[in-house]
């Protein structure tokens, strides 16, 4: 437990204490290094998929029993032709995952460590000890950004076509190279919300397509049985930090307003999918807005006591989410191979 608190004390110190200037952005590599380290060498944490993904990887090369996607069972084989075990393959991935969403931040986010604490309170844990498939797709789009904001189309495509082949949900992002560099209006974010209200009794109709790509039905067909609605409060947050998130929308940048746009998307999403939870997991693509947008919002408050409160709250939510975050994904009872 010593090292689930610690790991929060660091990243909750550098939020607190550091400023965001060029020299202390570069610190922030100390504790992304340590958290490397944290997440890589745990052993037996992260569910039932631990598990799973760990009789996977010792499986003989080539063999895919669960289907997995190509690039995956390659990205697999070549790590074991490297010599590497299961733990030091945790372990590599964790080095790449954490440093690009360091670079991610350092890029976006106008409170980078700020955006560290926000993700680790919430949604770090599931994606880097839960859904590692999945989540190399979900840094692949979210380096793909850049193409977006850039307008150049074919990198886009080939990254999103390389995501598909880690994890098939990747499918849904093509069309967001168009979509998150709309500009909406009061009248289309109207258009958009009654829209998700007529979808939301329909969305059952998802199970029933034909979808050839990646074996994409198959998916389908398999998680239909499993009836559970979304997480209201999860809604509930999204949706006021999205309302408070319009008041500040015309002072961001091109870069802002792209990265913003994904929580509009996100929410478009929970309202039309919000009966069944298998399919709000790829809310998780769009993550990203929630980590860069709130600090956005703190950034853009003039008055500086209302700034200040509105930070000492934000650090006391993200202390009970924490709680909450270790308590739901059993991760108190964390152990690392290294002692």
């Amino acid at each position: 437990m010593i090292f689930v608190l610690g790991i929060f004390g660091i990243f909750l110190f550098y939020t607190i204490f550091f400023t965001e200037d060029p020299y202390e952005k570069f610190l922030l590599i100390m504790p992304v290094f340590l958290l490397s380290i944290y997440t890589g060498t745990r052993i037996n944490v992260g569910g039932y998929d631990y598990h799973v993904y760990k009789y996977f990887y010792e499986l003989p090369y080539f063999q895919n029993p669960y289907g997995y996607e190509y690039f995956f069972i390659l990205l697999r084989d070549f790590s074991k032709f490297l010599g590497l075990n299961y733990n030091f393959f945790l372990l590599f991935l964790s080095f790449i995952f954490n440093f690009i969403i360091y670079k991610l931040f350092i890029s976006y986010s106008r409170y980078p460590t700020l955006s560290f604490l926000i993700y680790l309170s919430t949604f770090y844990y599931w994606h880097n000890f839960t859904i590692i498939r999945n989540f190399i797709a979900i840094i692949i789009f979210w380096i793909s950004l850049k193409y977006i904001i850039e307008r150049k189309i074919f990198i886009y495509i080939f990254l999103i076509t390389l995501a598909c082949f880690f994890h098939k949900t990747a499918i849904i992002l093509y069309p967001l190279y168009f979509l998150l560099n709309y500009g909406f209006t009061k009248k289309s974010l109207s258009f958009l919300f009654i829209l998700s209200l007529i979808i939301n009794p329909l969305s059952f109709i998802i199970f029933k397509l034909n979808i050839s790509f990646l074996g994409l039905s198959e998916r389908l067909n398999r998680y239909s049985h499993i009836i559970e609605h979304g997480n209201f409060y999860e809604f509930l947050e999204l949706l006021i930090f999205v309302t408070i998130l319009l008041f500040y929308f015309k002072n961001s940048t091109k870069k802002e307003s792209v990265l913003l746009n994904l929580n509009i998307f996100a929410l478009f999403i929970f309202i039309s999918f919000y009966r069944f939870a298998i399919i709000l997991r790829v809310l998780d693509y769009f993550r990203l807005g929630i980590f860069i947008g709130i600090p956005f919002i703190i950034f853009n408050i003039s008055n500086k006591y209302l700034k200040y409160l509105s930070f000492i709250i934000l650090c006391s939510y993200l202390v009970f989410k924490y709680y909450n975050t270790i308590t739901d994904y059993a991760i108190y009872n964390y152990q690392t191979w290294l002692i």
